[in-house]
C-alpha cells in the first residue's frame, strides 16, 4: 500500500538540502531515484524545509532511509533530527505533464 512520508527538519534550508540531494546523486538530469519512490517534492517553510514524498510502500521508504538518507545525513553534516510523518495514502491526483 502506498504511503506520503514528510520529512520536517528545522533550521535546514536550501543550501543543506541541495548537499543531501547531491550527496544521493539525485540532482543530475536522468539521476537513478530509488526503486519505489513515486514522488517527492520539497521546499521551505519557516524555520526550516520540508519534504513529501510518496511511495511504494513502508518497506520500500525505509530500506531508502537506511542505505541512501541516513549516510547522505551524516556526511554532509549539521543535520538535526528531522520530524518524520507517516500515513497510508487514500487519494492521491498528479497533474500529467504535457
Amino acid at each position: 500500500m502506498a504511503i506520503m512520508l514528510s520529512v520536517e527538519t528545522q533550521g535546514v534550508g536550501q543550501e543543506k538540502y541541495d548537499a543531501v540531494m547531491k550527496e544521493m546523486g539525485l540532482t543530475k538530469k536522468g539521476a537513478k531515484w530509488p526503486k519505489g519512490i513515486l514522488s517527492h517534492t520539497a521546499g521551505a517553510i519557516p524555520g526550516g524545509w520540508l519534504v513529501v514524498d510518496v511511495w511504494e510502500s513502508e518497506a520500500a521508504a525505509g530500506k531508502f532511509q537506511q542505505t541512501m538518507l541516513q549516510p547522505a545525513f551524516q556526511k554532509v553534516g549539521g543535520m538535526p533530527e528531522p520530524r518524520m510523518t507517516i500515513a497510508k495514502v487514500h487519494y492521491s491526483y498528479s497533474a500529467k505533464k504535457k
